[in-house]
């Protein structure tokens, strides 16, 4: 017994057109690829997977998102003022 239906094999090959469709900008007329282009696609299936429905990677997401804006809240002060340091000491340089 296959562990793949005739329905997914139908729909691979949809994917598998519509990403080198994408990719090439051209329909290709084989349903045929090269092994470094089906690992190429492999890949890119692979992280796009785990980037819209791996649920580590929605919990991960919004914990660097927090701590980066809990970091700039605290650091917003110091950076401003670094900023205009340098500001002003490239406004010098360019009148001297």
């Amino acid at each position: 017994m296959s562990r793949y239906s005739d329905e997914f094999d139908d729909l691979l090959a949809k994917i598998l057109q519509e990403y080198f469709r994408v990719k090439h900008k051209a329909i290709n007329c084989t349903d045929t690829y090269t092994r470094k282009a089906l690992l190429e696609f492999s890949q890119a299936i692979t992280d796009r997977a785990m980037y819209k429905h791996c649920i580590e990677e929605h919990i991960v997401t919004p914990e660097i998102y927090n701590i980066y804006h809990e970091w700039l809240e605290e650091n917003v002060d110091r950076l401003a003022k670094e900023e205009l340091e340098l500001k002003d000491s490239l406004d010098k340089k360019d009148i001297n």
